[in-house]
């Protein structure tokens, strides 16, 4: 049982360029760690991120048999009260626990599989994302590399272990650059589906008769979601939290394009001022949203589709990106209309089911979405549906079953025109 550590008992301060570093005192940093997040970006590659409000001094150590575990210590930091000091991992992670210690905090990393340290990176708060972002990619490997990646280097050498990214340079992660995936054929490509938990944080949505929040309902459903489409083997699957956090409804958008996703699915529940008023219900992007995401690509000169900007001829850009956005559409319709119909007589579901709604969430040109109305918490039936992990299991099983049928058939029509994706975390 072997145990090796890498500290760092100073970290970077943000410089213009990336490896630039000015040292600060450990004892001077004492940051909450607000978030503990994890996502899948390719078969063989796992990210962590830890979000918090200001610069985090630690110690990575793996031990274990086989080096089956990375623990965390965190020098003068505190848990946020709103951070689970237990949950669920994704990808290498099998789960994660958390503590407080006598001289800040320690987060522990069970492994599902063998992985070693491929990058660390330092990310600044920028405009879109508030947070400062510590960011471990995991890359897999034969049980036991973990401790070998972790080089036994003094801080002299920490240029070579982090990447630190200034102010300046952020921008261009505000949600994350994912690790170049492995060389698959066509065919072997897996879907990439990303899950929107709706709310979180500061933002809790509709409160039920009971107390319960729209933000926890969501977070319980998108973590079944994710768990059954992983069990099947079909799916590379992204969360956009995992977490009791606040992100920005852009931001989701964004996440899901910068992952290069081939379906969106954000998850939330209804609220009504009439109690007797309940049902899930699925909405897809209306002709109001479609013209506001032209707009908003006029305004910004952003007419990138599909990693391919058909804004540069300006008398083109906006014919090309709507005819871009209307395939989407399509997509977005066809799965809707098959998600409700795997939901009927499995969730009680509102006349006049598909809506259509002028949503920031489903703004993405070139990513099918669907905003998926789980039921009405307002509701004292649907509140109970929406804590019964009998309903969420059911519900979601459903939800796989749409999305199965929904590739099914799209593999059928034409070969997938992508190969290879990126995920990223926020």
């Amino acid at each position: 049982m072997g145990i090796l550590s890498l500290k760092f008992n100073v970290l970077a301060a943000f410089l213009i360029g990336v490896g630039e570093l000015s040292a600060i005192s450990s004892a001077a940093l004492a940051a909450d760690i607000v978030a503990v997040r994890f996502g899948a970006t390719s078969a063989s590659e796992t990210r962590i991120v830890f979000d918090s409000n200001g610069l985090l001094a630690y110690e990575l150590t793996a031990s274990g048999e086989g080096s089956e575990r990375l623990d965390i210590a965190f020098d003068g930091a505190k848990l946020s009260p709103k951070l689970p000091r237990k949950g669920r991992g994704a990808g290498h992670i099998a789960g994660y626990s958390a503590a407080a210690t006598a001289t800040g905090a320690t987060v522990n990393l069970a492994l599902a599989k063998g992985a070693r340290i491929k990058d660390i990176l330092v990310i600044a708060p920028s405009e879109a994302n508030s947070r400062h972002r510590l960011v471990i990619d995991l890359l897999e490997a034969p049980p036991g590399a973990l401790a070998a990646s972790l080089p036994p280097r003094k801080f002299e050498s920490i240029a070579e272990v982090i990447k630190v990214v200034s102010p300046t340079q952020a921008s261009s992660y505000n949600s994350i650059a994912a690790p170049e995936p492995p060389t698959l054929a066509p065919s072997a490509r897996r879907p990439i589906i990303v899950i929107d938990a709706g709310h979180g944080g500061a933002d809790p949505g509709a409160a039920g008769p009971s107390g319960s929040t729209e933000s926890a309902a969501t977070l319980a459903a998108a973590l079944e979601l994710s768990d059954a489409l992983t069990q099947t083997g079909k799916y590379e699957v992204v969360l956009t939290r995992s977490a009791d956090v606040r992100i920005a409804h852009e931001e989701r958008s964004r996440f899901a394009r910068d992952a290069k996703a081939d379906l969106f699915i954000s998850l939330h529940a209804d609220a009504h001022a009439d109690p007797k008023v309940r049902g899930g219900s699925v909405y897809t992007l209306s002709d109001e949203g479609t013209e506001r995401s032209v707009r908003e690509a006029l305004a910004t000169g952003n007419y990138v589709v599909h990693d391919y900007n058909v804004g540069e001829d300006p008398s083109l850009g906006r014919t090309l990106y709507k005819v871009a956005q209307s395939r989407t559409e399509n997509e977005s319709d066809i799965f809707a209309e098959l998600l409700i119909g795997k939901l009927a007589g499995v969730t009680p579901l509102l006349n006049n089911t598909h809506r259509r709604g002028n949503f920031k969430v489903l703004l993405a040109p070139d990513v099918p979405a669907v905003l998926l109305e789980l039921a009405f918490i307002s509701n004292k039936q649907d509140e109970t549906n929406l804590k019964s992990p009998t309903w969420r299991k059911r519900t979601m099983g459903a939800v796989v079953t749409a999305i199965d049928t929904y590739f099914e058939k799209r593999s059928a029509v034409a070969p997938q025109a992508r190969s290879g994706a990126a995920a990223s975390l926020p």
